[in-house]
């Protein structure tokens, strides 16, 4: 198995910067690059780096030299990087996905009481057209989510219903 060039360096001191690492490491070899991580909102650093030499050899003298290296009261430690397993690299792969849109997909139908609408309009049992229009075919008479009357309305319907079916005006229900 071939060895790599970049370190994977942890427990570092939080006061630590790249330029602290990089002058540590290049007395051992030349370094491609210095990358401490970095929360996103805090801007602190999380304690941990990544670190690529030019030189297999020089990583090798670098590991063996700075691994346990106690800076401000921490002991450092220093590793080669063993990378994401693939597995890990695809689930984190995101496609880009066009927003969802909120599509009604039953339109509601509002309906407004007539008689809140229209204050002379007077419910009566004996307006069967009327009261037709709020009973389904088996006779019973809608809910308020298809009728549109208010509560108070609706009680009202019910009892004229009712008593228009009791007087023979309207069938009954099945």
């Amino acid at each position: 198995m071939e060895k790599r060039r970049r370190l994977f360096v942890s427990n570092i001191d939080f006061e630590v910067t790249n330029d602290d690492l990089r002058v540590m490491f290049e007395e051992f070899g030349p370094c491609l690059s210095v990358v401490i991580a970095v929360d996103r909102e805090t801007k602190r650093s999380r304690g941990f780096a990544f670190i690529e030499m030019e030189n297999v050899d020089d990583a090798e003298k670098a590991v063996k030299a700075l691994n346990e290296r106690v800076i401000n009261s921490r002991p450092m430690k220093v590793a080669f990087d063993k990378g994401k397993p693939a597995e890990v690299r695809e689930t984190t792969k995101q496609e880009y996905f066009p927003p969802i849109q909120r599509v009604p997909i039953f339109k509601r139908n509002r309906r407004m009481d007539p008689y809140v609408q229209d204050p002379t309009k007077e419910l009566s049992y004996r307006d069967v057209n009327a009261l037709a229009r709020f009973v389904s075919e088996r006779g019973r008479l809608l809910s308020r989510k298809y009728t549109g009357l208010s509560s108070y309305n609706q009680r009202k319907m019910k009892k004229a219903v009712k008593r228009a079916q009791s007087l023979g005006l309207m069938a009954y229900s099945k």
